[in-house]
């Protein structure tokens, strides 16, 4: 059965896990390419559900 996505959904990177502290650093700018999209459920580990790749 498929659900509908909520609107209050906001795509994200997740940079940490843990609930500590991290000290603030200043970095300089980063980048990236980004070659596919994945859809990840993460509600008792990571399983990929879809894979979009992107085509440059």
């Amino acid at each position: 059965m498929r659900r509908l996505a909520t609107t209050n959904f906001t795509p994200h990177v997740t940079l940490l896990y843990d609930a500590r502290d991290v000290e603030e650093c200043p970095i300089e700018p980063t980048g990236w390419t980004v070659k596919e999209f994945v859809l990840i459920r993460s509600s008792n580990g990571h399983e990929h559900l879809v894979r979009w790749p992107l085509w440059v």
